[in-house]
């Protein structure tokens, strides 16, 4: 069965994602399933998603997806290259065709002409002290082909150059079919036809009960659910979230700090004076920040001193890929592509029954999202919906295929 996989976050689902998941479908016919790999309980600016992914799932299917497989944390956690990496990874192991994604500008071929250029670039030492591996990359590449290279100036056009990487290293090739975005990624107001996920995430926290400027950007289908997470208070508080993260960083020690991903270079003792001497989690953010370390690098750092990750489970994720498919929310379109998905790759529905499926990487994986979905829900908005081990009542959203 064709398949075309998005690799997204949907944080949260709104018109913007809807157009995009309509125009795939255009290209791709009706008969071809749209597989949706998205975040879970955490996303890639590190921090945890606003809405649960249950949720999140259910209105991508409500929007026009067929399938939802959860992204697993240590991808989802990543640089942007990693981040890539395993949404493209585990898209072809699921059999997946081609891969889908919005850009402000540039076709297949460019994307791909600068990751087959990227790869044989070597990066100086003087290059490479100036910024994180990535950033390196780039000012590599401008360098050496500044006219093709100015298009990674985008921010989703930079994502895009790393599916492109990430494509390219596949056994099995996988089409890529950047579509043109409409709105940008990240503008913070409401009033274009289209508005960002963080301009929705600021209103709905300004806005959670009767007064509603968000709700032209929802989904009509998706509004009634939506509004009944923001009334039950089912949505990330970000200040609970920083004084968590703060607070676990006050008992940590720069040894403690060094075993964790991404810890190098003596940043762990500057992080340890940060928190030290902050009264809250952006202070510290603010003491940390430079040129070299970006702030969506530290917001990742200050994940993993929550959950935890070792350095070894995260090589170890980039270089075996994905062990596992969670599925979060499918329709009939897409139950009929999992049953060929299932001979590729373990398939997880129900976490105490599939555990023993999976390899012990896979379970190292999979106990990184159950930590995950405990912290995201720990920093909800009201307490009642607080409750941990979630992932162990909830079995795979089924919603039939709308006409």
């Amino acid at each position: 069965m064709e398949a075309v996989a998005i690799i997204a976050e949907f944080n949260p689902f709104h018109t913007g994602h809807a157009y995009l998941i309509r125009q795939v479908r255009r290209l791709s016919g009706t008969d071809a399933a749209i597989v949706v790999i998205m975040s879970g309980a955490f996303v890639q600016r590190g921090e945890p998603a606003f809405f649960d992914k249950w949720h999140r799932a259910a209105w991508a299917i409500e929007g026009g997806a067929d399938a939802v497989i959860e992204l697993p944390a240590v991808y989802a956690l990543s640089s942007a290259s990693g981040f890539a990496l395993g949404g493209v990874t585990l898209a072809a192991r699921l059999g997946c065709q081609s891969l889908a994604c919005g850009v402000e500008a540039g076709t297949a071929e460019d994307f791909l002409s600068l990751a087959r250029r990227a790869d044989t670039l070597e990066i100086g030492p003087e290059t490479a002290k100036k910024g994180s591996a990535g950033q390196a990359r780039t000012d590599a590449l401008m360098a050496a082909a500044p006219d093709e290279a100015r298009l990674l100036e985008q921010p989703n056009a930079l994502l895009a150059f790393e599916y492109a990487r990430a494509l390219l290293k596949q056994e099995r090739p996988l089409s890529f079919l950047p579509l043109p975005r409409q709105g940008r990624h990240g503008d913070t107001g409401l009033g274009a036809t289209f508005a960002s996920a963080s301009a929705l995430r600021q209103a709905m926290t300004d806005h959670p009960g009767d007064e509603k400027p968000y709700i032209s950007y929802i989904v009509e289908r998706v509004r009634p659910s939506l509004q009944d997470q923001l009334t039950l208070g089912a949505f990330t508080d970000y200040r609970r979230y920083g004084d968590f993260v703060a607070g676990q960083n006050r008992l940590l020690t720069p040894d403690q700090l060094r075993r964790l991903p991404a810890f190098t270079e003596g940043l762990e003792n500057r992080w340890y004076r940060a928190f030290a001497e902050a009264g809250d989690y952006d202070q510290a953010l603010k003491l940390i920040k430079t040129r070299r370390y970006a702030y969506s690098r530290l917001c990742r750092m200050g994940a993993y001193t929550l959950l935890q990750p070792s350095r070894r489970l995260m090589d170890q994720s980039y270089e075996a890929g994905p062990q596992y498919a969670r599925l979060l929310a499918l329709n009939g379109r897409g139950a009929a592509f999992l049953k060929g998905a299932r001979d590729k790759l373990a398939v997880i529905t129900k976490i105490r029954q599939d555990l023993s499926k999976l390899t012990p990487l896979g379970r190292e994986q999979l106990a990184l999202d159950l930590r995950a979905s405990d912290v995201q829900s720990f920093c909800f908005s009201k307490e009642n919906q607080r409750k941990g081990h979630q992932d162990y009542y909830h079995s795979p959203i089924f919603i039939g295929i709308q006409k």
